[in-house]
């Protein structure tokens, strides 16, 4: 497989495994909350730094924006059609919250789209992240340690973390919040989830913000004296929600109808927005290859014929509609035939019981060179309200990205662009 032009960028080295160090790893953990840096004994992070070349970055804007833009117009088309919406599956109770958010103007939203680079020297997103992308406390950190190990004369184009507490504060109408709290919301099993929340509720308090991290079990109805409807916690009336916590954990809560009234009512705005759930699925992926090139051929798993699937493993990658970090993603060149067969069978059947699964064509991708040998890359770009807010970069061995993949730093090289200087 061929190496990555130079047109692209490279992974450079730096003088000595900084893992290695006691005081950058106990940085990690301490002054920026990264409390999952080692998956079964290695790393999950390196400073390591992916160089993008001027022209890359330029690309790689483009193209997110571009997907950001059609994951938007994907979620409106079903939001607007009950036939579209339809072909997403989702519960009656998401349906509800999405459509509450998107009736009251609520429709603010984080994403992060997943770019590939193809071996025809374009890039090609295989999902948007669009309900509660996660990689905060990553992207803050990884550039400024690998600035403390000797990484000089390159960009960082990552605000991602600023503009989101920007954005909060102003949602809740400023510092001291005057309309209400902010609070942050995460799924309490998880270690990673609470790091996000806790990073960004620093970061939060340091801009005179009231907030706090709560379970969303703690949220409570409030009726104002005037039949106002909100909610609260402890007590105080909160004002936004920033959801770290996937829309359809929510099913089954009792409060969602008062979420749906707070939203309504114009008492309660979200971050991401709940209507955003929609392009979260990826079941969007079908609407938005119509109308990008950036996105790979998608499909009902009932449309391509399971032979073809079957005898062609090498194209295709099956994936559930909601699934999360690589969870139940399945890429067929690396699977053997009979294993393959047995992912078709099993999958075609969970859909045809109602669950909602892809068949999307295999980006066939080119590796880069790095220290650690050749790697794929998948350039996560962060898009907030259609504007590029940064990045979040994994290199694996293979073409699937999980929870072990390595995430590394992302600079721009901006004298290396075409024709010379930028």
């Amino acid at each position: 497989m061929r190496a990555l032009p130079v047109r692209f960028g490279e992974v450079r080295s730096v003088a000595r495994d900084p893992m290695q160090d006691a005081h950058i790893v106990r940085a990690l953990g301490e002054e920026f909350l990264v409390w999952d840096a080692f998956v079964s004994g290695y790393p999950r992070v390196g400073l390591t730094p992916l160089v993008l070349s001027a022209d890359t970055h330029r690309d790689a804007v483009h193209a997110a924006e571009t997907v950001a833009r059609a994951a938007h117009a994907a979620g409106e088309a079903a939001l607007g059609d009950a036939r579209e919406a339809a072909h997403y599956g989702l519960h009656p109770e998401m349906q509800a919250l999405a459509r509450a958010s998107w009736e009251a103007g609520d429709t603010r939203g984080l994403c992060r789209v997943d770019l590939l680079f193809g071996e025809d020297g374009a890039f090609h997103a295989c999902e948007v992240n669009a309900d509660c992308p996660g990689g905060h406390n990553e992207t803050v950190a990884l550039p400024r340690l690998a600035r403390r190990v000797g990484v000089t004369g390159l960009h960082d184009p990552t605000i991602m973390m600023d503009a989101l507490v920007d954005e909060l504060l102003a949602l809740a109408g400023g510092p001291g919040c005057p309309r209400g709290a902010i609070v942050l919301t995460y799924a309490t099993a998880y270690a990673e989830d609470l790091q996000v929340c806790a990073f960004l509720e620093r970061a939060l308090r340091a801009r005179q913000a009231r907030v706090c991290r709560a379970p969303i079990t703690a949220l409570r109805p409030r009726v104002g004296d005037d039949g106002t409807r909100g909610l609260q916690l402890r007590g105080v009336d909160v004002a936004v929600l920033y959801r770290y916590f996937p829309l359809e954990y929510m099913e089954g809560l009792r409060t969602v109808p008062a979420f749906v009234a707070a939203v309504r009512a114009g008492a309660l705005r979200t971050l991401s927005s709940f209507s955003h759930i929609y392009a979260q699925s990826k079941a969007s992926l079908v609407h938005m290859c119509e109308h990008t090139p950036h996105v790979p051929a998608t499909y009902p798993l009932q449309f391509p014929e399971t032979r073809d699937l079957v005898q062609n493993r090498g194209e295709w990658v099956v994936k559930r509609a909601l699934g999360r970090v690589g969870d139940e993603v399945f890429v067929g060149p690396l699977h053997s035939k009979a294993e393959w067969a047995e992912v078709v069978r099993e999958t075609t059947e969970r859909a045809a019981r109602g669950e909602t699964w892809l068949a999307q064509r295999f980006v066939h991708q080119r590796t880069v060179p790095t220290p650690l040998g050749p790697r794929f890359v998948t350039l996560g770009a962060y898009v907030q309200n259609g504007a590029f807010t940064g990045y979040f970069a994994r290199l694996t061995e293979v073409s699937h990205a999980t929870h072990d993949a390595l995430v590394v730093p992302v600079f721009v090289d901006h004298a290396r662009a075409a024709g010379g200087l930028a």
